[in-house]
């Protein structure tokens, strides 16, 4: 009885030094999720085929009938639009496919080259359009506006609005970047079309054309959520700090598992949208039997690879499950708590035997972590000469 108290008690402690669990854990992502995502991209990618090609007839109808450059350009620039939705079907296509030899991690990571490809297209939109309303301000021509062609173009930005926020929502909502952007796309265009809205009013009020020049306003405006949509796919597939929401319900799932006392060092790679290889170190008693641990480990990665869609490999530290080593912990945690740049202490463990003390430590990315680790090593030593100290420095993946 005293020994269980014992876990208890220690357990509760390597709760407050690593993971903190939470009421509840993030919704299951499974592979019935990933097989509806696609579906909802593939089916968001139709509404913005049909959606843009009934827009690009009407606005090159006004543009025609209105010999307005700025009209034409919006035209083309929804046609544009037509190649992002089928751009963002054949990259959910593609990054569906089964692993094979070649790429055994699947081809997720298409998905990210769609965004940059959809990047390109919306830059292209906006340098051509940049380039037409400059020749359209140099040589300068009279457009025939009516109040008609006005109000069916005011319509269309309309559309393209609600358009624009369906891609942004959906996109958000499924993790999709290719619907994100072209959600971002279709807003400027209806930016676009709103200046020229604009632009035609004034003309019709002042006489003055300044379609060339709202148009090269409006045209830097859509180079610059190019560059933005260019940056974010990029990041992604350099590397960013993983999503705190998956990272909380992967530790939340682990540490409700019976024996595990801390999870600690979690490390998640991702190979496209809801697909993950990751690893993480569980502290489990020492006394616990190979047997036990293999059990133990087994399900925590059945687990979190059906909930999360994650390829899970599961280290071990032990946690002394006899012995009083409080006093050292407490001396450890002082000297620690004098370096705010240390984010997390986990693995303690004492060897009795070979009088070894191990821990690790985490320290923020703004620090340089050799001399903040010869300093708590330093003053552990002087505390305990008689003990070795071995220390890890971890990196702070996560939050």
């Amino acid at each position: 009885m005293a020994d269980t108290d014992n876990r208890e008690e220690h357990r509760s402690v390597m709760r407050e030094w690593g993971h903190k669990p939470a009421a509840a854990s993030p919704p299951v992502v499974g592979s019935d999720y990933r097989q509806a995502r696609d579906r909802q991209i593939v089916r968001a990618s139709i509404v913005g085929i049909v959606a843009n090609v009934v827009l690009a007839a009407a606005k090159l109808v006004v543009g025609l009938f209105t010999q307005s450059i700025a009209f034409l350009l919006d035209a083309v620039n929804s046609l544009t639009d037509v190649f992002s939705s089928v751009v963002t079907i054949i990259g959910a296509k593609l990054a569906s496919m089964r692993p094979s030899r070649s790429h055994p991690y699947g081809y997720g990571r298409v998905e990210y080259v769609t965004s940059i490809v959809i990047a390109a297209i919306i830059l292209a939109a906006g340098v051509v359009s940049l380039r037409e309303s400059v020749v359209k301000i140099i040589h300068p021509s009279e457009p025939d506006y009516t109040a008609v062609a006005l109000l069916v173009m005011a319509v269309t930005a309309g559309v393209k609005v609600v358009v624009g926020v369906y891609f942004k929502r959906k996109g958000a909502a499924i993790n999709a970047q290719p619907i994100t952007a072209s959600g971002v796309d279709a807003l400027y265009d209806a930016l676009l079309t709103a200046g020229t809205v604009a632009s035609g009013l004034f003309c019709l009020v002042s006489h003055v054309d300044i379609d060339g020049w709202v148009g090269a306003v409006v045209s830097l405006f859509i180079i610059k959520a190019g560059l933005g949509v260019l940056r974010d796919a990029i990041s992604t597939i350099i590397g960013e700090r993983p999503d705190p929401a998956l990272v909380h319900g992967i530790k939340t799932c682990v540490n409700d598992h019976e024996g595990v006392m801390g999870v600690y060092d979690l490390f998640l790679d991702s190979f496209g949208p809801n697909n993950y290889m990751a690893s993480l170190n569980i502290a489990v008693p020492d006394d616990y039997t190979a047997h036990q641990i293999h059990d133990l480990c087994r399900h925590i990665t059945e687990e979190v690879r059906d909930c999360y869609c994650c390829t899970l490999t599961v280290g071990i530290y032990a946690a002394n499950s006899t012995g009083d080593y409080v006093p050292i912990r407490e001396k450890l945690m002082a000297e620690v708590a004098k370096h705010p740049e240390v984010v997390q202490v986990h693995g303690f463990y004492v060897d009795s035997d070979s009088r070894t003390v191990d821990f690790d430590i985490v320290v923020d990315f703004h620090c340089d972590a050799e001399p903040v680790r010869a300093a708590i090593v330093g003053a552990m030593k002087e505390a305990y000469p008689h003990y070795n100290f071995t220390v890890v420095l971890d990196s702070d993946f996560i939050e």
